[in-house]
């Protein structure tokens, strides 16, 4: 726990790009809100890997995406099955079916079409506002945060050595 905090710490405190941390965060929640074993999933994954997202705040919201993704899956399922059912969509939905890849990406599951349609609104509105946290935190946050005596006392601590040790 300690090693995965202090992985963090150092994301946030590196030198990368706002943007790379921003898009892992956004790439995650695609992830963890859709149900795993999808063909969209593996493109994301490709994604993460070509583009050189910040894999370690990746790899954490990842997780805590997913406990989300249980927590709205009624209403993914109810939204997928408006979106499946729209009369005016239901010849596209065929002709997608009838392909290879619409049979393998698993749009025709309510809880698959719903949840990622979920995800990639929340994904779009993540990206900047995930980004402008991080530049404050970078610019403003970090340095009153060095001032608190709790984090002095956290720098003498366990988790200051843990933290030393992964960054270097």
């Amino acid at each position: 726990m300690l090693t995965i905090l202090a992985k963090i710490l150092k994301a946030l405190n590196s030198e990368q790009s706002p943007n790379q941390l921003a898009a892992a965060i956004s790439l995650a929640a695609i992830i963890g809100l859709t149900p795993l074993f999808s063909l969209h999933n593996v493109l994301i994954l490709l994604v993460v890997l070509w583009f050189r997202v910040n894999l370690t705040i990746f790899l954490v919201c990842w997780p805590l995406f997913t406990i989300l993704g249980l927590a709205i899956a009624p209403l993914a399922q109810s939204l997928g099955a408006d979106i499946l059912q729209t009369p005016q969509l239901i010849p596209m939905w065929e002709t997608f079916y009838n392909t290879l890849i619409g049979r393998w990406s698993n749009f025709y599951y309510t809880g698959v079409i719903g949840s990622l349609m979920i995800a990639l609104v929340l994904a779009v509105a993540l990206f900047p506002i995930s980004k402008i946290l991080i530049v404050n935190y970078r610019g403003k946050w970090l340095a009153k945060f060095e001032q608190y005596k709790v984090v002095k006392l956290l720098k003498a601590s366990k988790i200051w050595q843990v933290y030393q040790s992964v960054s270097n």
